[in-house]
């Protein structure tokens, strides 16, 4: 990896650390994220955001044992694996049943879980623990941000430099089987494997 980006891994490390919100280019959209430990922090978002705080933040995985620490699928782990193998890493949230996951994260312990198809997050995930609470880089109702110039304009601690890819992740909730939002993944490649 380039000198550049070493060190703004390593800056971006430590502000989530302190308990810090890093803005960070995903192979979606422009996120925002935060130790899920980390309740002030997590907090900073919904304000941030000017997000309701009944509406969950997603958790980011670097990996599938990452997202199988978080999540409890229970009679669904079959279902589960089945999409996440083959969507991930990739534009899918999936959401389940949650080991331990605090309330301000979710209100009802379940998790939104995604694994970026984007190398230099993944290992930033790595490098604090193998998760993080994110969700869209936006004020709530506005379009997600796509752009490092966008991304500046939020009050957060660090801006991981780059350029966002595309569309906002399809979100499938494993717990009813419904397509919640169509996004990166087409409806019908879901729902196929939803069966």
């Amino acid at each position: 990896m380039e000198e550049v980006y070493q060190k703004a891994l390593a800056q971006a490390v430590e502000v989530l650390r302190k308990g810090g919100l890093v803005a960070f280019p995903t192979d979606t959209v422009f996120g925002v994220m935060a130790l899920m430990e980390h309740e002030a922090a997590c907090k900073r978002i919904y304000t941030l955001k000017g997000r309701q705080e009944d509406k969950p933040l997603q958790v980011l995985v670097a990996d599938h044992e990452d997202a199988l620490k978080l999540a409890a699928p229970g009679p669904l782990e079959e279902r589960f694996l089945r999409l996440v193998r083959a969507f991930w890493p990739g534009g899918l949230t999936v959401v389940v049943p949650g080991k331990a996951i605090p309330p301000w994260i979710s209100k009802d312990g379940s998790v939104g879980l995604r694994m970026p198809d984007h190398a230099l997050l993944r290992e930033l995930l790595r490098r604090v623990g193998g998760h993080a609470a994110a969700t869209s880089l936006n004020r709530s109702g506005e379009p997600p941000v796509r752009t490092e110039a966008e991304a500046r304009a939020f009050p957060v601690d660090f801006v991981f430099p780059g350029e966002a890819g595309g569309l906002a992740s399809s979100v499938v909730d494993l717990r009813t089987g419904e397509v919640l939002r169509e996004g990166a993944i087409p409806k019908e490649a879901l729902l196929a494997l939803l069966r």
